[in-house]
């Protein structure tokens, strides 16, 4: 997209801010202004916006509702957040939302327009336009696709398991997109992003004035599904009150909005995806068995990366060229890389390996990457675990050591600052921060440094 046809929405509710914006923008974009946030949504869902900035702290809506009820809509389209007033918890809850930036004011002039562009030129188009590219070569992963090409022309409920960063949504992308019900909406609901106590109105809807902040009516992430697909993405992490409402819902594809009595049905076809092992969930009593075999009609497990490496170097290529359009040429990398990238476990699976690529494509000056370009704990070879190469016993106890040792440096080396951290690795920081706090490493305070 050419910028100067991109349609930019700013939002907040001080007009000094929009009109200084839009005037810096006005030159690059076509910056339209709205100073209530919830009119600002309802324009979003019209269509014809490109992407949204909008402020944190507003009086009628904050920006993290903002980013939900977009998101809540369905929506894919970018947003980056602007704020005076936030900390690094906000850029968290933020990424964890949905946005795809954040930006502490006050800012220079040229960081806002080329957060803009970057964004603008790195995101992923529509599902609704097709099957969505999963690169590989592996047999055990093209068994995977070959069972969801197949499920795909049914509507059986579907349960994607792996670990972060796998591919299950773009797994689940692809059975919409290759089924009778492509024409329809794809809604994606990350429940482990939406608080607690949201939940239940983000899956059913509510009416005006069924509980304090329910300022309008609100339809619910079931009910914009319509006849299309509704993705639930780390399922796992539902409380067991949300969980027998989801079974109700399954059983008899009824449900009704908060503060409701009129019932709706839906037709919508589930598909469900955690990293969680749920079976061990159930015997924890943390999940309804009930509900783990009403979503367990055909499994899916996606494998980890370190499980398919000779697919390591198809992506690597498929991403480079991917960021091509932003240099001369597409990176080169050579094979004692490639190597060195094989062995290491990422931890992070592909989305990791697609943050360096994209991080290398921004920072190294040439065509080929070497060695010295890697960040640190790939250069040293930090995956050997100081074994010499050699392969320790109990992979899986030393895969976990070499994990909370490589973490627990990162945070030692940045302190407080989890964004930082997290760029180091490659990683989101909605992802890391996940991780870490999955570890046991996360802390307000800061980290101590190692000796």
């Amino acid at each position: 997209m050419k910028d100067s046809v991109a349609n930019i929405l700013v939002v907040d509710d001080q007009k000094v801010f929009l009109s200084e914006t839009a005037a810096l923008l006005r030159p690059h974009f076509h910056p339209t202004t709205c100073s209530s946030p919830l009119r600002a949504v309802r324009l979003v869902k019209r269509g014809g916006v490109d992407l949204v900035v909008t402020t944190l702290v507003m009086r009628e809506l904050d920006g993290f509702e903002v980013i939900r009820r977009i998101r809540g809509a369905g929506l894919r389209l970018p947003i980056i957040m602007i704020t005076g007033f936030g900390d690094e918890n906000s850029v968290i809850e933020a990424m964890r939302l949905g946005a795809d930036d954040y930006l502490d004011k006050p800012f220079e002039p040229q960081e806002l327009i080329s957060r803009i562009r970057r964004v603008l030129h790195t995101a992923s188009p529509p599902s609704s336009m097709g099957a969505p590219p999963i690169v590989t070569g592996d047999p055990q992963m093209r068994r995977v696709l070959h069972l969801a090409a197949r499920v795909a022309g049914y509507d059986s409920r579907v349960l994607i398991t792996g670990e972060t960063g796998t591919g299950k949504e773009l797994v689940a992308k692809s059975i919409h997109a290759l089924s009778a019900r492509r024409s329809e909406p794809f809604i994606e609901v990350n429940c482990a992003a939406i608080p607690a106590s949201l939940i239940e109105s983000e899956l059913f809807g509510h009416e005006r004035g069924a509980f304090t902040g329910a300022t309008e009516r609100r339809i619910g992430r079931f009910e914009e599904a319509g006849a299309g697909t509704i993705f639930l993405d780390e399922i796992g992490e539902l409380g067991r009150g949300l969980q027998a409402k989801l079974l109700h819902v399954l059983q008899t594809g009824e449900f009704s909005r908060v503060g409701s009595s009129r019932t709706l049905k839906s037709t919508a076809r589930v598909i469900a995806a955690t990293n969680r092992d749920l079976m061990r969930e159930v015997s924890a009593g943390r999940f309804r068995a009930d509900l783990f075999y009403r979503l367990n009609v055909v499994a899916l497990e996606v494998p980890p990366l370190r499980e398919r490496v000779d697919d390591i170097p198809l992506l690597v290529d498929f991403f480079a060229g991917r960021l091509a359009s932003r240099r001369r040429a597409p990176l080169r990398f050579g094979p004692e890389v490639l190597a060195r990238l094989c062995r290491h476990p990422w931890p992070g699976n592909v989305r990791e390996l697609e943050h360096l690529v994209e991080r290398l494509s921004v920072l190294v000056d040439g065509v080929e990457v070497r060695l010295s370009d890697l960040p640190v704990h790939l250069r040293d070879g930090g995956a050997d675990l100081g074994t010499g190469g050699l392969v320790p016993p109990g992979y899986q106890e030393a895969f976990q050591a070499f994990e909370r040792a490589y973490f627990h440096g990162l945070l030692a080396a940045s302190g407080p600052n989890l964004a930082a951290a997290a760029r180091q690795a490659g990683m989101d920081r909605s992802q890391f921060f996940r991780k870490v706090t999955a570890l046991g490493l996360h802390q307000r305070t800061r980290v101590p440094k190692v000796s």
